[in-house]
């Protein structure tokens, strides 16, 4: 993945945990509809919560197995992130695939990491608490979230995570899209 020079700055003040929080705001039930609303048809946000609304068949989550990459449009896949929520002591995400574009949104893949190993500052706590909110909710959310780095350049990042779940009814997936906004 080649960077511009925008993105290798952002990168590298990712990676050290030199990003401000400017603005987050969790959309969560008829809020978030109403927002999806306003995004473009073909947005990947829309077409990732329409996929997920597709799979719960009477109010069942669905699995990960579910998840069926050739069902999603090719202009969606690349926001596509699946995050592994584990219950080992304390609840960690662990983040299973991250998709190309995610990974040039943030200039780095992520792939196989832990959140909480990610030296993101004050941003891990905002990211924790709300894939908590997912697993413990059992329903989608969006987080949107204005973001400063120390140069000055501010970025806006829309993340929806959707819960998947094991045979037991437990959630133990995020199905994630990731998209600037």
């Amino acid at each position: 993945m080649v960077l511009n020079e925008g993105e290798k700055e952002l990168a590298g003040e990712l990676a050290t945990g030199e990003v401000a929080i400017a603005k987050t705001q969790v959309l969560q039930a008829d809020l978030l509809s109403t927002y999806l609303d306003t995004l473009d048809p073909n947005s990947p946000a829309r077409v990732g919560h329409a996929y997920w609304l597709g799979l719960t068949e009477g109010g069942v989550i669905p699995s990960r197995r579910d998840i069926d990459p050739t069902k999603l449009p090719p202009a969606t896949l690349p926001h596509v992130v699946l995050i592994d929520a584990t219950d080992e002591p304390q609840r960690r995400f662990r983040y299973r695939l991250v998709g190309t574009a995610v990974a040039r949104i943030f200039g780095a893949d992520y792939t196989g990491k832990f959140l909480d190993e990610m030296g993101l500052g004050d941003v891990f706590d905002r990211v924790q608490a709300f894939y908590a909110l997912v697993c413990d909710d059992h329903r989608p959310a969006l987080l949107s979230g204005s973001y400063a780095v120390r140069s000055g350049l501010e970025f806006q990042v829309a993340r929806l995570a959707m819960p998947l779940s094991d045979e037991q009814g437990n959630i133990d997936t995020l199905f994630c899209v990731v998209e600037r906004s």
